[in-house]
């Protein structure tokens, strides 16, 4: 018989309690004095993984720019006529 939905699994936590017990002895019995510089290295490189998050790809979103673009410089607006201004900005 299965067990009720959002129970939790009895031997899932006696499991994690008795893997955490033997992990806390297991620390609390090195000797990071007598490891040479590899094995220490090595603690630090098993260690940081529960300690530090873990960084997810970022994808970079960048928006299409146009590269080409022209720019008309007017000296007096007077030479021009109002319709020719008007067709200039909508072009």
């Amino acid at each position: 018989m299965p067990r009720p939905k959002g129970s939790p699994n009895k031997l899932t936590s006696i499991i994690k309690d008795k893997l955490g017990d033997i992990l806390s002895e297991a620390i609390d019995s090195l000797d990071i004095k007598e490891m040479n510089k590899a094995e220490r290295l090595k603690l630090i490189q098993i260690g940081i993984q529960y300690v530090i998050p873990r960084l997810k790809q970022v994808e970079e979103i960048t928006d299409e720019m146009p590269t080409n673009f022209q720019i008309e410089i007017i000296d007096r607006l007077d030479k021009y006529k109002d319709r020719d201004l008007d067709k200039a900005i909508t072009d």
